[in-house]
């Protein structure tokens, strides 16, 4: 008996070719900058670094029952009622330097705030969620085809697939800003932009599991608010620090092939190098193509599914939709004769929790959780 397991399903749809568009990144070039970001027109300067102050806990007051010595008192116990006064004294202060450090942090986070006049255009769907994650979504004026989370966004213009962008449709919307990444074109397009006077920032490729720290980083610092982006990168560090504990714990990692598919015939594998393998690794799985030598993308044969032979197959919510669900998913030629085929193990992701962005920690918890149903499902066979 099979297990498909639909996590969070409909959530997530990546329009597009997001397989194809990673081939193509595989060939852009750029100088990787600080915080992996490269700046066809250079960003604002970063701000101070954010200030992060511990507060302890407010110490216990002397009780008031006791009555305070009388002043000019000599007798044998003066030392002792100093060193009490003394350790008052420390204990009010104590109490006062973490409150006044507690003001000043609020007070400096009011102050940091997007410049006003800021017009922003994203285009990719990681770089649209982390603006809304940052509460910086009301400088928003367009998106691209594959920011459709939060489903806000996809009330804002959209200006198409990313690669194929125009000119004119951009400068009509008036931006000051744009981020994208280096699959962000044409080239001349980028060109025209930069000679109307936008800011252009192109992320450059992140795929490691301190991709969505780096990514926040660098769109916090272009939006001048480093110390909000430093929250949240720390946040989303802490909440994927707690997804991860388990995985090292898995007893035998369960082998997991990621199949890009879209309706049309695109059938793509995922190895070394891609989102993917850093989500299966995270959750406690095995990426099964990279531990075959699969680098990159590679065309999806009945072969290399044999070849593979993985135990869990890794798809997105969008292109399982589109061939059929599960059964359309087996019908693929070579699909039926793995064993995740024969079993029917099959997870759907929503196609944007992929992507490496401030979803990832809920991404790596949710993929984790069913393949440890998945390991004890045919641990029971």
């Amino acid at each position: 008996m099979g297990l498909s397991v639909s996590l969070r399903g409909g959530l997530g749809a990546l329009v597009g070719l997001l397989a194809g568009a990673a081939l193509l990144a595989a060939g852009c070039g750029g100088d990787a900058q600080q915080a992996g970001a490269q700046a066809i027109a250079a960003p604002p300067q970063a701000a101070e670094e954010q200030q992060q102050v511990e507060t302890e806990p407010e110490p216990q007051q002397e009780s008031a029952a006791e009555p305070p010595p009388q002043a000019g008192a000599a007798e044998e116990g003066d030392g002792e009622t100093g060193s009490a006064e003394a350790a008052q004294r420390e204990a009010q202060q104590q109490t006062a330097e973490p409150q006044a450090a507690e003001q000043q942090q609020s007070g400096a986070a009011e102050e940091e705030r997007v410049a006003e006049g800021i017009r922003l255009i994203t285009l990719f769907g990681d770089i649209t969620e982390i603006v809304y994650a940052l509460g910086a979504e009301e400088h928003l004026v367009a998106r691209d085809a594959s920011s459709i989370y939060p489903a806000e966004a996809e009330t804002l213009p959209n200006l198409g697939f990313a690669g194929t962008l125009n000119a004119e449709a951009i400068l009509a919307l008036e931006p000051t800003l744009v981020i994208g990444t280096q699959l962000t074109g044409p080239a001349g397009v980028l060109e025209q932009l930069q000679d109307a006077g936008v800011e252009v920032l192109l992320l450059d490729a992140m795929r490691e599991i301190d991709a969505p720290r780096r990514k926040i980083q660098a769109i916090g610092a272009a939006l001048g608010i480093p110390r909000t982006a430093a929250a949240l990168a720390d946040d989303v560090e802490r909440r994927l620090a707690e997804a991860t504990a388990g995985a090292e714990a898995v007893e035998r990692p369960l082998r997991v092939l990621h199949v890009y598919i879209r309706r049309g015939g695109v059938q793509l594998v995922s190895g070394a190098g891609n989102e993917a393998q850093t989500i299966i690794e995270a959750a406690g799985g095995i990426d099964a193509a990279t531990e075959t030598g699969i680098v990159g993308w590679e065309s999806l044969t009945p072969e290399a599914l044999v070849a593979i032979d993985p135990e869990v197959y890794l798809v997105m919510d969008r292109g399982l939709e589109a061939i059929g669900g599960v059964e359309g998913l087996l019908a693929i030629p070579g699909m039926a004769e793995t064993r995740a085929g024969r079993g029917q193990y099959v997870v759907s992701m929503p196609d944007l929790e992929l992507l490496l962005g401030p979803r990832l920690p809920e991404a790596v918890a949710e993929l984790s959780a069913a393949l440890r149903a998945i390991e004890a499902e045919i641990g029971s066979e």
